[in-house]
């Protein structure tokens, strides 16, 4: 269907809103957040690369975990020479999908299509195909289509198509560059009920600590944020307050070694990396957040805690870690879905930014200016 003619017109003169500086900039109108065909509009404006897994979803050969997309059926898999690779999981012959499930490990070194018996091999060539005439002829064209992948921070992104690009222009912030080894200590999934931007604006500031996060703005108080801005990424810094070494229930690193580098280590490090992920440094450990739209107002997250290679596997002090952020992630997700039915309201008109969200006007700015940039036909 699409947008009519002046529903567009009216979305580019309220982006063009969005983009003005700072202090004459006017907030996103509502239907970026509730209008299932804008979010079709901005899903391929701003989605070419992103976050899709985690180097640990594929300890071994033949270990495969599948895109978490509505739009593609790939899957990553990581072949018998260790690297990973994205696969359309769709058999060349008559359209089938090869693996059941979300994640899985291989038990031989091959894709077996269960209709027909086309075969493949774990790069992703066909290995065998029952009944194809010229077999030998067709068979080096007809391996299963693949996508770009790579690695950076632990984290396995995806891009489509094979031409350079997103690869090439992916920048993020310092410090995650300077980390310590780390292993993967714990990952959990959610849904939130809200559209993706919300969770991304709410990351973006921390002027809402108080009332919506007590515990954490004793730890890391929002008059000591700062926001950072990046080409590609936005950061910001936390202080941690005095008396207490790290951000948990308890406030202790219990054991847990160091991972970021001396001087750092009394300040929190956020930052988000375009399209879909949120990372937040902190002196012993690392969360990270994917995000996935599902839907306008639908949004799944996996959320995983890294701590150092060589931190002990003492499940009390995880806990100390884990407790403090389910109880933090449960009230950012309460408070999104709580906007996000607000922003139902077709009486709701955008206002200003207030004072204290710079972060989130440089976020919106970001995405605002590549949906005008599609809307013109720039691409």
């Amino acid at each position: 269907m699409g947008l009519a003619p002046s529903a567009l017109e009216a979305l580019r003169a309220s982006l063009a809103e969005v983009v003005l500086p700072f202090e004459a900039a006017t907030m996103p109108p509502r239907a970026v957040y509730t209008d299932p065909e804008v979010h079709a509009l901005e899903m391929a404006a701003l989605w070419h690369g992103f976050a899709a897994g985690s180097d640990a979803d594929l300890p071994r050969a033949g270990a495969w975990t599948r895109v978490p997309r509505v739009d593609a059926s790939l899957v990553l898999l990581r072949g018998v020479d260790g690297e990973v690779r994205a696969l359309h999981d769709v058999c060349r012959h008559r359209g089938v999908q090869l693996l059941d499930g979300n994640e899985g490990q291989l038990r031989g070194a091959e894709l077996l299509c269960p209709y027909h018996g086309w075969c493949y091999g774990l790069y992703g060539q066909l290995l065998r195909a029952p009944g194809l005439i010229d077999e030998e002829e067709q068979r080096g064209s007809l391996g299963l289509r693949a996508a770009q992948v790579w690695s950076r921070w632990g984290q396995l992104f995806v891009a489509p198509g094979t031409s350079p690009g997103p690869r090439e222009r992916m920048v993020g912030p310092p410090w995650l560059d300077e980390l310590a080894p780390l292993r993967r200590a714990r990952r959990v999934r959610w849904e939130v009920a809200a559209n993706w931007k919300l969770l991304v604006e709410n990351f973006q500031e921390s002027q809402h600590f108080a009332g919506i996060h007590p515990g954490l703005e004793l730890r890391t108080p929002a008059r000591e944020s700062t926001s950072v801005p990046g080409e590609g990424w936005l950061g910001g810094t936390m202080a941690i307050a005095e008396g207490i070494e790290t951000v948990s229930v308890s406030g202790r690193r219990n054991g847990r070694p160091w991972i970021s580098r001396p001087g750092r280590r009394r300040t929190v490090y956020d930052a988000w990396v375009a399209p879909n992920l949120l990372t937040s440094l902190q002196p012993d450990y690392l969360l990270t957040y994917r995000l996935t739209p599902r839907a306008v107002d639908r949004t799944e997250i996996v959320a995983e805690i890294y701590v150092h290679a060589e931190a002990p596997a003492d499940a009390a002090a995880l806990e100390d870690i884990a407790a403090f952020w389910d109880r933090t992630n449960a009230e950012d997700r309460a408070v999104c879905e709580r906007q996000q039915r607000g922003l139902a309201d077709r009486g709701h008109v955008p206002p200003r930014y207030a004072r204290g969200e710079d972060g989130v006007h440089m976020f919106d700015v970001y995405w605002a200016s590549r949906m005008l940039a599609a809307l013109r036909g720039d691409g």
